[in-house]
């Protein structure tokens, strides 16, 4: 059976990374839809009641929170699970390919720096909503 070239080996880690990068966007965009649902759900709740929270209101101003933590880590999760992916896909590839410039191709990632920065939001912004959830369901 014969074996991939090496161009054709760039063309298929590069379409992997671009998946990756695809699902940590589509966790992202997850992310912030449930966070403000769930926001505004809690927001509606606190400011409901006019006498201190019983019964229900108590109920939800404790699952509100929980499912806000719940599906922080989730899809969080789900994003550092990509976050891995590349760097693995990355890994593996810097053992056949060193550098594609060889290759006559454009580098399959930017520089290290640039692209730390780039991922700040996905890896930070879970946290964020993470650690207010928990603030709200300890508080």
């Amino acid at each position: 059976m014969p074996g991939v070239d090496d161009l054709k080996y760039y063309e298929l880690t590069r379409a992997r990374l671009e998946h990756e990068d695809g699902l940590i966007v589509n966790r992202l965009s997850w992310l912030m839809a449930s966070q403000s649902f769930l926001f505004t759900a809690y927001a509606i709740v606190t400011n409901g009641p006019v006498s201190p929270p019983a019964g229900r209101t108590l109920l939800l101003l404790q699952l509100v929170p929980l499912i806000g933590v719940i599906s922080t880590a989730i899809i969080y999760a789900g994003v550092l699970a990509a976050v891995c992916a590349m760097r693995w896909l990355l890994a593996t590839y810097r053992v056949r390919i060193p550098d594609e410039a060889a290759l006559g191709a454009p580098p399959i990632f930017t520089p290290p720096p640039i692209r730390r920065w780039g991922m700040a939001a996905p890896l930070f912004l879970p946290a964020v909503f993470l650690l207010a959830w928990l603030y709200l369901l300890l508080r």
